[in-house]
C-alpha cells in the first residue's frame, strides 16, 4: 500500500524521539549507535530536514509497492572510499585493517557469512542476500589511481562527529565515504564524559551535502583485526544498514516503525543474545524478537542476517537516482575505476613506508612500496645523505637496504607508467649513527644548537606533526634549547620523542646523567610526565630509567591559555646515575614526553659525565683552542710536538697535522662540534672540543 505524508510524518517522528533503550545506553556510557541521536539534533537545528526525510520515505514506498521483486534481484556494487583521520599513528589503521572490514561487510550483505546457519528456522524464509557488495575506489574523483583509502591526520579524530567530513570528502553521488576516527563525540550531548559511541550514519534524501552523508565509525569497531577490539566488527554493516535507508528493528517500540513487515516488533534494543526474548505479543503470528537481525544491538556474534523486506528498502534506495541510485550506475564504476572489465587509465600515485627512521650503521631497513596505480610502473628509488656524497639508487618496488655511512638520509620514489609519473620524497627520513658510538671524553656534553636532526640528536614523531624543535625562545646555556609543543597536544597522548647518541662509554669507573628542564602547567590536576630511557643496543631495546610527574618536571605556576616560554630562574635539573651501564660498550637516552594537558616542555644542557683512574690523566692544557666558540677560524696550539686530528661530531677526520707546537690556523669550518685528538711523541693522547658557528 502507498504510504499517506501524515503517516510518513509519524514514522520520520518515531525515528528522532529518544527511546528508554538509549537511556539504558547512556547509563553504560555506551552508545552502539548515535544516528538517531544526530538526525533529532540536525532536525532540531534545521526543521526543513524534516520534509526532505518525509519525501524520501515516499519515493522508497512507492518504488516498493510499485516495483516487483524480480526488477531488484540483480547484483550491485557501491564504490567505497574510507577516510583515515588519524590524531597520531596509533589511529593511522593499516590497510589490511580496511580490507578486513569491507570483506566482513560484504560478507554480511551476501548472506556469505560463517554464521549464517546459526539463523533460527523460523526465520529462515526471510532471510536475504542483499545483492549489495561494495568495493574500494580505484580511481579519485580527479581521475588518479587510489586503493580507496585516504589519511588525514588530525585531532578532530579525537572528538569527531561531521566535523571531520569537512576535513576530506569525495563526491557523495560517485563514493560511499567512511571516516574511520578514534572517538565520537556529539555537540550538546546528554553523553557523560568518556562515554563510547561506536558510529553512525546518513539515512538518504535527495541533494544531501557530502558533510552531511556517509558514516563515521571508531577505528576500535572497524574490522577485526588491527585496532579493532574485535567484540564489535559488525558495526559498519549496521551503519551500511542506515546509509541504506533500513531503520532500528525496535524504531517506536511495539508499534513496528522500521517499515519491514518481517522484523518483529521490538519494545526496546536488545543487547548480549537472548533468542527467548519476545517483548511484543500483540502481533500474529507471535513471534520472539529477531536478535539475529544486524538493525538491533545484540552482540555481534549473535547477528548475522537482513531480511528480505530490509532488502526491498535497499534496493529501492539503489534504484532511485534522486537518493543513492546514481552509485551503482554503469557509468559511474568506470569513472571511480570498479568495473573489472574495463581497463583503469590513472595516473600512478607514489608513496612508501620504512620500518625504521633510526639505525646504526650496517644496519638493514624495509621499504615498502603503497603507490596507487592500475598498470604496474617502473620504480626508482634514490636515497642519499645531505651532502649527496653517499647514494643508492634502486629499482625494486619493495627494497631490503643497509646503510654503512653515518649521517641523515633523504629518501625518493619516482614511479612511472603509461599513464604518467608520480614522486614521493621524505626529507631527513633516516638517521644513521656510528656503530659503537661515538667517543666522548672525559665526558659528553650535548648541546642544542643545531636543528634536530643531527650528528647527536635525532627524533621520533607519533604522527600528530607537533616534533621536537629547536627553539631561541629560552635556553639554559647557549642560545637555544628543545622543545616540544605540548600545549596543542592532546591528554593522553605519548610517543613524541628526543633520542641522544649512540655515545662511546669508554669504561668508565662511574656514569652519570644530568639534564636541565622546564614545564608550566596548564590547569592544577594535568598529569603530565617526561620518561628518560636509555638502550646500549642502538635503539633496539629501551629501559624506563626515571619518570619525571609534573610536580617534578616544572614550575608550580599556571599557564591556562598562553604558551609558556621559561624565564632563566624556571629552569630545573634532574640527576640519574646509570653506574649500573658502565660495563657497556654505548649508551643511548631517549626522552619521551607524554601529555597530560598542560603546556611546553623545554630540554637542555645534557650531560653525561664519568670518572677515570688518576693514572689517566693527562697534564692539564696540553691542547688550546681559541676562539671557542669560533666563527669559521680556529687557532689550534699545543706544548709539545706530536699528530694532531680534527674530527667533526660524527667522528669523521677532517684535518691531519704534523704540530711542533706552533699555532694552527683551521679554516673552512662547518656549524658545530668539533674535537681535537692530540698524541705526543710518547704515543700520550689528548682530547678537546668546541663549537663552530658560521
Amino acid at each position: 500500500m502507498n504510504f499517506t505524508n501524515m503517516k510518513i510524518k509519524c514514522i520520520i517522528l518515531a525515528i528522532l524521539f529518544l527511546n528508554s533503550y538509549q537511556t539504558s545506553l547512556i547509563a553504560q556510557n555506551i552508545l552502539q549507535c548515535a544516528t538517531d541521536e544526530i538526525l533529532a539534533n540536525k532536525v532540531a537545528r534545521n526543521p526543513e530536514l524534516m520534509q526532505k526525510l518525509m519525501d524520501s520515505e515516499s519515493l522508497t514506498q512507492d518504488f516498493i509497492f510499485n516495483t516487483s521483486g524480480a526488477n531488484t534481484e540483480q547484483l550491485q556494487k557501491i564504490p567505497v572510499v574510507v577516510h583515515i583521520i588519524y590524531s597520531n599513528q596509533n589511529d593511522n589503521i593499516s590497510d589490511a585493517q580496511v580490507f578486513d572490514a569491507i570483506q566482513i561487510l560484504n560478507e554480511d550483505s551476501r548472506r556469505t557469512n560463517s554464521d549464517a546457519s546459526n539463523l533460527r528456522s523460523i526465520f529462515s524464509s526471510v532471510a536475504a542476500d542483499m545483492e549489495v557488495e561494495f568495493v574500494l575506489a580505484k580511481k579519485d574523483p580527479d581521475g588518479y589511481c587510489t586503493n580507496g583509502i585516504t589519511r588525514t591526520q588530525s585531532n578532530l579524530s579525537l572528538n569527531a562527529n561531521d566535523n571531520v567530513k569537512s576535513l576530506i570528502n569525495w563526491d557523495n553521488k560517485k563514493y560511499m565515504n567512511i571516516w574511520v576516527v578514534r572517538s565520537i563525540n556529539i555537540p550538546g550531548s546528554s553523553l557523560g564524559p568518556g562515554s563510547i559511541i561506536r558510529g553512525y550514519s546518513a539515512f538518504p534524501y535527495n541533494n544531501i551535502p557530502a558533510t552531511d552523508d556517509g558514516i563515521v565509525i571508531r577505528h576500535a569497531n572497524f574490522g577485526s583485526i588491527g585496532t579493532s577490539q574485535g567484540s564489535r566488527f559488525r558495526t559498519l554493516t549496521h551503519e551500511v544498514g542506515h546509509f541504506l535507508n533500513l531503520k532500528h528493528t525496535f524504531q517506536n517500540g511495539c508499534s513496528g516503525g522500521d517499515n519491514c513487515p518481517d522484523t518483529p516488533p521490538v519494545s526496546n534494543a536488545n543487547t548480549g543474545c537472548n533468542i527467548n526474548q519476545n517483548s511484543c505479543t500483540f502481533e500474529n503470528p507471535d513471534l520472539p524478537d529477531m536478535v539475529e537481525n544486524y538493525m538491533d544491538y545484540t552482540d555481534d556474534n549473535c547477528r548475522n542476517t537482513f531480511t528480505l523486506n530490509q532488502k526491498q528498502r535497499a534496493k529501492a534506495v539503489l534504484n532511485i537516482s534522486f537518493l543513492r541510485g546514481n552509485l551503482t550506475n554503469a557509468s559511474n564504476h568506470i569513472i571511480t575505476g570498479i568495473n573489472p572489465s574495463v581497463s583503469i587509465n590513472c595516473i600512478p600515485v607514489a608513496d612508501f613506508a620504512v620500518s625504521k627512521h633510526l639505525i646504526c650503521s650496517g644496519e638493514q631497513i624495509q621499504i615498502t612500496e603503497n603507490c596507487s596505480y592500475g598498470i604496474t610502473p617502473s620504480f626508482h628509488y634514490t636515497i642519499s645523505d645531505q651532502n649527496n656524497s653517499n647514494q643508492q639508487h634502486i629499482v625494486n618496488g619493495s627494497p631490503l637496504i643497509t646503510l654503512n655511512n653515518p649521517g641523515v638520509y633523504d629518501v625518493k620514489l619516482e614511479i612511472q607508467n603509461s599513464y604518467g609519473q608520480s614522486i614521493k620524497q621524505y626529507s631527513k627520513l633516516i638517521t644513521v649513527r656510528p656503530n659503537g658510538g661515538i667517543s666522548y671524553s672525559p665526558f659528553f656534553s650535548a648541546t642544542m644548537e643545531n636543528p634536530i636532526p643531527n650528528e647527536i640528536w635525532a627524533r621520533m614523531d607519533n604522527g600528530d606533526n607537533i616534533k621536537w624543535e629547536r627553539t631561541p625562545q629560552a635556553s639554559k646555556q647557549g642560545l637555544y634549547s628543545y622543545y616540544l609543543e605540548n600545549f596543542n597536544i592532546p591528554a593522553g597522548v605519548d610517543g613524541d620523542a628526543l633520542i641522544a647518541g649512540p655515545i662511546k662509554l669508554n669504561n668508565p669507573n662511574t656514569l652519570q646523567l644530568k639534564f636541565n628542564h622546564a614545564f608550566a602547567r596548564k590547569q592544577s590536576n594535568n598529569s603530565d610526565k617526561l620518561k628518560i630511557y636509555t638502550s646500549t643496543d642502538c635503539g633496539k631495546n629501551w629501559i624506563l630509567r626515571k619518570v619525571l610527574p609534573t610536580f617534578q618536571l616544572g614550575i608550580s605556576n599556571l599557564y591556562p591559555n598562553s604558551i609558556y616560554v621559561p624565564s632563566s630562574n624556571d629552569w630545573m635539573e634532574t640527576t640519574i646515575s646509570l653506574n649500573n651501564l658502565i660495563s657497556e660498550n654505548s649508551l643511548m637516552i631517549k626522552f619521551e614526553m607524554f601529555s597530560g594537558g598542560g603546556n611546553n616542555v623545554y630540554i637542555d644542557n645534557l650531560n653525561l659525565s664519568y670518572s677515570i683512574n688518576k693514572s689517566e690523566l693527562l697534564p692539564k692544557r696540553v691542547v688550546q683552542i681559541y676562539p671557542s666558540p669560533s666563527n669559521n677560524n680556529a687557532i689550534i696550539k699545543t706544548k709539545s710536538p706530536g699528530k694532531i686530528l680534527i674530527l667533526n661530531a660524527i667522528g669523521e677526520i677532517i684535518y691531519s697535522y704534523d704540530s711542533k707546537t706552533e699555532p694552527i690556523i683551521i679554516d673552512e669550518l662547518s656549524n658545530g662540534l668539533h674535537y681535537v685528538i692530540f698524541t705526543d711523541n710518547n704515543g700520550r693522547k689528548h682530547r678537546a672540543k668546541w663549537v663552530n658557528t658560521n
